[in-house]
């Protein structure tokens, strides 16, 4: 009898670990989620996306998408963090070919931020638990916004 008292208590105890370990103990991938307003000469981006990546190359690339000026689904790992943004727009095509008509493809989507916020990106900011909303004040010059130099 104090055998089956005995497996009693240990198969609890063993259910109990099990049910602690599916509910609190999920795996993390260390990633924070990142919100944030991205404007481009006082407009909001509406078609874009932005790109989190660690400056000492530790941790996760990550990123997201923009829409309506909007940072959606941002993600990021902690730390010093480049960042590079490219927004999208449609322009028409001033010769398109017969097929490309007849196909309906008459227009492209175009990257028009400047370098220094994508492919020469100078963007650097610090993602915490504490600090994961970031507002992107961007302009046709190419500056960078207050506080996002790295420095």
């Amino acid at each position: 009898m104090l055998t089956s008292k005995f497996e009693s208590v240990c198969g609890a105890i063993g259910l109990v670990a099990v049910l602690v370990a599916l509910v609190g103990c999920g795996k993390s991938d260390g990633m924070i989620s990142v919100t944030g307003l991205v404007t481009y000469n006082g407009d909001p981006v509406q078609d874009g996306s932005i790109s989190f990546t660690p400056v000492d190359g530790r941790g996760s690339s990550g990123g997201g998408m923009i829409e309506n000026g909007q940072i959606i689904r941002g993600k990021s790992s902690p730390g010093k963090i480049a960042v590079q943004i490219y927004a999208n727009k449609i322009v028409e095509k001033k010769n398109p070919t017969a097929e490309e008509i007849e196909r309906g493809i008459t227009s492209d989507r175009v990257q028009y931020l400047p370098g220094p916020y994508n492919q020469q990106s100078k963007l650097r900011i610090t993602i915490s638990d504490s600090e994961r909303h970031f507002d992107f004040d961007l302009n046709n010059k190419g500056e960078i916004p207050v506080g996002m130099t790295g420095e």
